[in-house]
C-alpha cells in the first residue's frame, strides 16, 4: 500500500518534501521534483543542499516567521513565495507545510506539499492590471461603449454613449441592445442578427443610423472565458459629420468619380476631357482637345453603330453601347459608354458628356475563353455557343444556314514527315485563309486538331457549294507543298449539311453528324472535294 502512495506522489503536480527535523534539509523528496524545480534526487539529496537557498530573497523573511508558526500548531499553508529553479527561473508555488511526531523517539518531523502556481499569479496580474486599463479607456473613451450579455442584455454603458442617446444608465440595464428606442424598425432585426453571429464568435462590423439622423460605425467583439462567449463589447465611432461630407462629396463627383469623362459640342468636337481619359487614350489633353472621337475609332467597328449613336443624342435620348477604340500608339481598348445630352434652360442641345467604363480587361478574358491558342480563330467552346444560336434562330424565325466541316486531308503524314512545329504554320495558314474568304458575318472555328466547322447564314439555295468550292479552291492555291499527299501540295474536304426545311429540322447532334457523314463521303472519294449530305 506504501508504494502505490509513493507512486501516486511521485506522478502527482504536487511535490513532497520530508525535511531532517526542523532543518531545511531534504530527507526525502518525490520524483517530480525535476518536473517542478530541475533538480535530480541525487541533487537535492545531497548533504550541501538548502532548500531555504533557492527561496527568493525577497520572500526569504516573511516565509522564516511564518515558518515558525509552527511551534504553535501542526499544520500552516504559507504565503505564495517564489523559488528558483536549477534553469535560473523563477517560479510561483504554494505551500502546506505539517508537523508530525515519531512515536518511538518522541522526535518532530516537517513534511511539505508544494504546487506550481506561476499561471495563476501572473493571470491573477494580468487581470488586476487589464482590468485597470479598460477601467480607464472605458470611462474616458470618446467612443460610444456597451457591455452585454451574449444573449443581447445591456449590462453597462459608458458615459459618452449615455450622453449620446440623452439616458441614464438605469433606464437601459436590462433592456436588449436592439429593442430600443434609438433603432428604427428596420433595423432591430438586423441588430438582433448581427448580436447573434456576435455571440458565436464572431467579429461583427457595420454601420448604422441612430436616432433617425445620427450615423455610428458599431463593432461588435467577443469577449471568451476560455472557449466560452461571456460577454459582448458593442463599440460606436460617431461617424455622422463624416457621413454628411461623404453624401457631398458624392453628390457634387458623382460624374468625376466616374473618371473617364469627355465633353463634346453638339457638332461631336472634344471640349474638355478627364485626365484619367487621357491616360487611357494615350493622348494628351490638347491632342484631344478640338478633333472628333473618330481619332480613337477602331477600323473593325461597324459603321451601324455610330449611326444610331447619332440618332440617338441628336433625340435627346441617352445611348448606350460597346465600342472597341484605339490608343495613340494603336493598342486596342474597350469602353462601355454612356453618352447624355446637355441642353440649356430652353431645352436645345448645347453638348454631349461621354462617360466610359474601360472593359478591356474583361473583353479580353472573354476572346480568351473563346479564341483558338495556336491558329487565332474561334474554338469549340464558341461554336457550341453560336450553334445553338443558329439553331434557335432557324427555330424561331426561319432563318436558313448551313454547316460546314473541313478537314485537312493527308495532315497525319504532313505532321509525321515535315515536324509538328511545320504542322503548326499549317494549321495557322489553313485557319486564316478560312477567315479571309468568309463574310464578317460568317463564323470559322477550330474544333478538333486539323477539324474546323464553318457556321454561314444564306438565303439563296447552293449558295453553300460556290461557298465550300471557293475555300476549297483558296486552300490549293497556298500552293503548300506535300509530297506525302495525292496532290503533292495541301488540300482540304468539305462536308456541308443545309438547314432549310422546318419539317426536317433535326437536333443539334444529328445536323453535326451529318455534316461529318458529309465530309467522310469528301474523303472516301478521294479528297480535295466538297461533299452536302443529300449527296451522300
Amino acid at each position: 500500500m506504501q508504494n502505490r502512495y509513493l507512486e501516486y506522489f511521485n506522478d502527482s503536480p504536487t511535490l513532497f518534501i520530508k525535511f531532517k527535523g526542523n532543518s531545511s534539509k531534504v530527507e526525502y523528496i518525490t520524483n517530480n521534483v525535476t518536473t517542478l524545480l530541475g533538480y535530480t534526487l541525487e541533487e537535492v539529496l545531497d548533504s550541501n543542499f538548502s532548500f531555504e537557498s533557492i527561496i527568493h530573497k525577497g520572500d526569504y523573511k516573511l516565509i522564516k516567521d511564518e515558518i515558525k508558526e509552527l511551534e504553535f500548531s501542526n499544520e500552516i499553508e504559507l504565503s505564495p513565495y517564489r523559488v528558483l529553479t536549477k534553469n535560473s527561473n523563477y517560479i510561483w508555488i504554494k505551500e502546506i507545510r505539517k508537523k508530525f511526531y515519531d512515536n518511538k523517539i518522541n522526535e518532530n518531523h516537517i513534511c511539505s506539499y508544494i504546487s506550481n502556481i506561476t499561471k495563476e499569479v501572473n493571470l491573477k496580474k494580468n487581470l488586476f492590471y487589464t482590468n485597470k486599463i479598460i477601467k480607464t479607456v472605458y470611462d474616458n473613451s470618446v467612443h460610444l461603449i456597451a457591455l452585454l450579455k451574449p444573449n443581447g442584455t445591456l449590462i453597462k454603458a459608458n458615459k459618452t454613449a449615455l450622453e449620446f442617446i440623452n439616458k441614464d444608465e438605469k433606464e437601459i440595464i436590462n433592456k436588449k441592445f436592439w429593442d430600443t428606442n434609438w433603432w428604427d424598425e428596420s433595423q432591430k432585426q438586423i441588430i438582433k442578427k448581427d448580436l447573434k453571429k456576435a455571440s458565436k464568435g464572431f467579429l461583427v462590423h457595420s454601420e448604422k443610423k441612430v436616432l433617425d439622423e445620427y450615423y455610428i460605425e458599431l463593432t461588435i467583439k467577443p469577449v471568451y472565458d476560455e472557449n466560452r462567449v461571456i460577454y459582448l463589447v458593442c463599440e460606436g465611432k460617431d461617424i455622422t459629420q463624416a457621413k454628411k461630407k461623404e453624401k457631398k462629396i458624392n453628390h457634387y463627383n458623382e460624374i468625376i468619380n466616374k473618371q473617364l469623362i469627355s465633353i463634346t459640342n453638339k457638332e461631336g468636337i472634344i471640349k474638355e476631357c478627364s485626365d484619367a481619359f487621357c491616360e487611357l487614350t494615350g493622348y494628351d489633353k490638347n491632342e484631344l482637345v478640338g478633333k472628333k472621337h473618330n481619332i480613337l475609332k477602331h477600323p473593325n467597328n461597324n459603321d451601324d453603330k455610330y449611326k444610331d449613336l447619332w440618332e440617338t443624342i441628336t433625340l435627346n435620348r441617352t445611348w448606350k453601347g460597346k465600342l472597341k477604340n484605339k490608343t495613340k500608339d494603336g493598342r486596342s481598348f474597350w469602353v462601355e459608354n454612356t453618352i447624355t445630352p446637355n441642353c440649356d434652360e430652353n431645352g436645345n442641345i448645347e453638348s454631349y458628356t461621354a462617360i466610359y467604363n474601360n472593359i478591356t480587361t474583361n473583353k479580353k478574358i472573354k476572346e480568351k475563353l473563346i479564341t483558338d491558342e495556336l491558329t487565332g480563330i474561334y474554338n469549340r467552346r464558341y461554336f457550341n455557343k453560336i450553334f445553338k444560336k443558329y439553331y434557335k434562330k432557324f427555330q424561331k424565325y426561319n432563318e436558313k444556314f448551313v454547316l460546314m466541316i473541313v478537314d485537312i486531308d493527308y495532315f497525319k503524314q504532313y505532321n509525321d514527315n515535315y515536324g509538328h512545329s511545320k504542322g503548326d504554320e499549317v494549321l495557322k495558314d489553313v485557319a486564316q485563309t478560312l477567315k479571309l474568304n468568309l463574310r464578317k458575318c460568317d463564323y470559322v472555328f477550330r474544333i478538333g486538331g486539323e477539324e474546323f466547322a464553318i457556321l454561314v447564314a444564306i438565303n439563296r439555295h447552293n449558295v453553300s457549294k460556290i461557298i465550300a468550292n471557293k475555300l476549297k479552291e483558296a486552300i490549293y492555291n497556298l500552293n503548300i507543298i506535300h509530297e506525302f499527299s495525292f496532290y503533292r501540295r495541301l488540300t482540304i474536304s468539305v462536308g456541308i449539311k443545309q438547314i432549310n426545311e422546318k419539317l426536317l429540322l433535326k437536333n443539334k447532334i444529328e445536323i453535326f453528324n451529318e455534316a461529318d457523314k458529309a465530309l467522310y463521303k469528301a474523303k472516301q472519294n478521294g479528297r480535295n472535294r466538297v461533299f452536302t449530305f443529300f449527296d451522300t
